[in-house]
């Protein structure tokens, strides 16, 4: 299983009888998972369906989901109620001979509730049941895709990313055999500077000289740092082939690498560790730059 990346896009379109709609899935890097979706008012109910189903499969993203809906012009449709208006009209009868007032009018009469129906109405409620299934199942399929595009640009990601550690361990390696960075090289070093300070100065500690050397030795030391840059290299190459978010962890380890790198920079007592050092700086920001997209 290979990396999953916060980038991808998706399109879906469907339609039935009742509506045309385009569904669209955009994702981009976020430090959490931030959902906004775009949905039309009479579609607002399928917003809750959404997010659950997309936090059950995404950890990490900016996502974006915009529904358009085109629905087909319908014409009204109203029937009469034949059994509720006769009762109506016999209990209308019965009053006007029992109170000698006239009958009600026939608008009034169809004005009364259940008389008239609107079936488009009771047949749209059914429909719209049907349009929330059709378009629900449409979503599942762009999620789906945009699940396979995150996880192809997470497997071109992995491939960079492992390219960067090999990087930083062959520069690790080098300048763990570079000749400058030897111990004797080092003694050698101090022994010059100690001499030319003797050649300038009148009076001299030597046991102070002898222990700023060792100081300055142990400062110019770097194997602490080198063996942690192939710790973390060792680390973030297991991390890649996990099956599970590692975004956060990769970043860490990129601000440990650049620790590292600075170090490295601020002890080089040679031009060519320092050279080593600018370089690792380099492919580590380059490094971070990728990781800033895995989920």
């Amino acid at each position: 299983m290979t990396l999953k990346s916060m980038t991808g896009f998706s399109r879906c379109q469907g339609a039935n009888s009742e509506a045309q709609w385009t569904l669209e899935l955009r994702s981009v890097n976020g430090k959490n998972l931030d959902l906004r979706l775009r949905l039309p008012t009479a579609m607002e109910q399928l917003d809750t369906e959404f997010r659950k189903r997309l936090t059950t499969s995404l950890a990490r993203g900016n996502v974006t989901i915009n529904l358009n809906l085109k629905k087909e012009q319908t014409t009204t449709r109203t029937e009469l109620n034949q059994e509720a208006f006769k009762d109506l009209l016999a209990a209308a009868k019965t009053a006007s001979d029992i109170s000698g007032l006239p009958m009600p009018d026939l608008g009034t009469l169809l004005n009364t509730r259940n008389i008239l129906k609107d079936v488009d109405r009771e047949e749209a409620e059914d429909k719209t049941e049907e349009l929330y299934k059709s378009i629900l199942q449409d979503f599942n399929q762009a999620l789906s895709e945009l699940i396979k595009a995150r996880a192809e640009e997470g497997a071109n990601l992995s491939t960079a990313i492992s390219e960067k550690l090999s990087l930083i361990k062959q520069l690790t390696q080098k300048a763990e055999t570079l000749e400058e960075r030897q111990p004797e090289a080092i003694k050698q070093k101090i022994r010059q500077n100690i001499d030319l300070l003797k050649d300038q100065t009148i009076e001299l500690d030597e046991t102070r000289l002898h222990q700023e050397a060792i100081m300055i030795a142990s400062k110019a030391d770097i194997k602490e740092e080198l063996d942690r840059l192939i710790a973390h290299v060792a680390q973030a190459e297991e991390l890649i082939v996990k099956n599970e978010p590692v975004g956060r962890r990769l970043d860490f380890l990129c601000q440990e690498f650049n620790r590292e790198a600075n170090t490295i920079c601020s002890k080089a007592n040679a031009k060519e560790l320092t050279y080593i050092g600018l370089e690792l700086k380099t492919v580590i920001d380059q490094l971070r730059e990728q990781v800033q997209n895995i989920e």
